[in-house]
């Protein structure tokens, strides 16, 4: 484990470090401040490049509050849809294991879920490619504008919807979270 060489200009770690609560509520982003993947924050990339940096974004590309009013603080909202329960369940085990302070919706279809897309409000969409009754992730991009993560079996011959990440199943849940913060940054 290594300490971001950034830590002493970045404002984010200077608030997080001290306080054992926002610590806590903000616990995925010390993989960067503290993990080694320090060169993967999007605060750390803004700092090395001399670039101003947001005083709301967050290390894994994401805006939010991260001060000590936790009342007011805005909650990434994650939409899952997946007809496989089994990873329907991993995606959304996933989010909140690396997104702290995040809200999941999950549906196991397309059928199920377009009220939720119609809604909107989404910081992303995790789904399969295939979705059941003949729909498929080109048509949740139709419905949102949100960042999409699509999740397959195979990769080969699956043409993702425009600005999709496309993640293989077997890749597991380290490879998925990378990919939903490749999407929010």
């Amino acid at each position: 484990m290594s300490l971001c060489t950034r830590t002493h200009e970045c404002a984010f770690y200077q608030e997080i470090e001290p306080s054992l609560v926002l610590r806590v509520k903000h616990a995925s982003a010390f993989m960067f401040c503290r993990g080694g993947h320090y060169e993967e924050c999007a605060r750390y990339r803004r700092l090395a490049a001399g670039e101003n940096v947001p005083q709301t974004l967050m290390p894994d590309g994401s805006t939010g509050d991260w001060s000590e009013d936790t009342s007011s603080g805005s909650k990434r909202r994650f939409l899952v849809i997946e007809d496989s329960p089994v990873f329907a369940a991993l995606a959304s085990a996933t989010i909140a294991s690396h997104f702290s302070d995040s809200e999941i919706v999950r549906h196991l279809s397309f059928t199920e879920a377009q009220r939720d897309l119609a809604a909107g409000g989404y910081s992303a969409v995790v789904c399969g490619y295939g979705l059941g009754d003949g729909k498929t992730a080109h048509d949740v991009r139709r419905m949102t504008d949100a960042p999409i993560v699509v999740l397959t079996g195979r990769l080969e011959g699956v043409e993702a919807p425009t600005g999709a990440r496309v993640v293989e199943k077997s890749a597991g849940p380290v490879a998925l979270a990378a990919a939903i913060r490749a999407s929010l940054a």
